[in-house]
């Protein structure tokens, strides 16, 4: 089973395309297949270090079942182990995470990518008891934590990675998405197991915080060509800090993914300006929004638009190495 120790690089976290007409109620069978082999393949060629899916750019809301296992199968077939592929199972209680967990297992994904159930704002108490009990059900299957305190209305707190860190071994990385205010406390009582992973925002400043601890972080940036934030998790593993200040200002310079003044709108257009993004920087065929989530002012559609294109110009700065 893996081990955080496995999780180096950049966790690609990438739109899930969808099929022109997807965007309808009453669409089936929306994700593109081809495209999703596409992408993946291109990503591991960039050398993106591991894949979350199905989370919430990754439209794991919109998909049926049938859909996550058509999408994270075509996946797991494309990447053929290459990297870790953790496959998103957040439901709205503990049973269905479970039987999502065992369905991707036996197709071959390496983790989970999970949050916590989506109902009541949760306790330290069942929110602890629920990784717990999927560990316990799953005990082979390794577990990346979805920890964004907007959707999942949860601070994330320090008390609750000490706990994880005693309890729950699978465990093995965290998606911050919860900020990094205690960060440094976060890695002190359970960085031993758990890789705690700032997106590629914060990535400098995490850098600065916890220097050796940060050896991954999570970029839905991907979806617009990873060229860029691959260059900057290089940067980090090398300690070449005068690199890491270079490209960190390089990404700050861009438009913002947030408009002025709409931080209280994030939790509302999310999905939706992560795929405007795709679409305008050109590097992955998305397709449309799925249902429910179509709408996007006209302020953050502008400045997508404007944050894909420049995000593709930036991309020809960072010539492609490989995997």
């Amino acid at each position: 089973m893996l081990g955080m120790n496995d999780i180096t690089g950049i966790c690609a976290m990438p739109i899930t395309p969808t099929k022109e007409g997807g965007d309808r109620w009453d669409a089936v069978d929306t994700v593109p297949l081809d495209v999703t082999a596409k992408m993946t393949e291109d990503l591991v060629q960039a050398r993106v270090g591991s894949f979350a899916l199905c989370g919430t750019t990754g439209e794991g809301w919109g998909l049926s079942l049938d859909e996550k296992k058509a999408f994270i199968g075509t996946a797991i077939e494309a990447n053929a182990h290459r990297v870790p592929i953790f496959a998103g199972a957040t439901a709205l209680g503990t049973r269905e995470t479970i039987r999502e967990m065992r369905t991707f297992k036996d197709m071959g994904a390496e983790g989970a990518f999970i949050g916590l159930p989506l109902w009541q704002t949760p306790t330290m108490e069942n929110s602890v008891q629920f990784l717990a009990d999927i560990a316990e059900a799953v005990p082979d299957m390794a577990i990346m934590v979805y920890a964004n305190s907007r959707v999942f209305k949860w601070s994330f707190p320090t008390e609750f990675w000490e706990a994880i860190a005693k309890r729950v071994p699978s465990v093995i990385a965290c998606k911050i998405a919860y900020g990094i205010e205690h960060l440094e406390d976060d890695v002190r009582v359970a960085g031993h197991q758990i890789r705690f992973m700032p997106n590629d925002r914060a990535a400098g400043e995490a850098y600065r915080r916890v220097g050796d601890h940060l050896k991954a972080i999570w970029a839905t940036s991907v979806c617009m060509g990873p060229e860029p934030v691959v260059a900057f998790m290089d940067a980090i593993l090398a300690h070449n800090d005068e690199r890491v200040g270079e490209i960190d200002g390089m990404l700050k310079k861009l438009p913002p993914p947030i408009p002025e003044g709409k931080i209280g709108e994030f939790a509302s257009y999310n999905a939706q300006s992560v795929k405007a993004c795709a679409i305008a920087a050109g590097y992955i065929a998305a397709g449309p929004m799925r249902p429910p989530y179509h709408d996007l002012p006209k302020d953050w559609a502008d400045g997508a638009e404007a944050r894909g294109k420049a995000w593709a110009k930036l991309r020809e700065q960072f010539p492609t190495r490989s995997a």
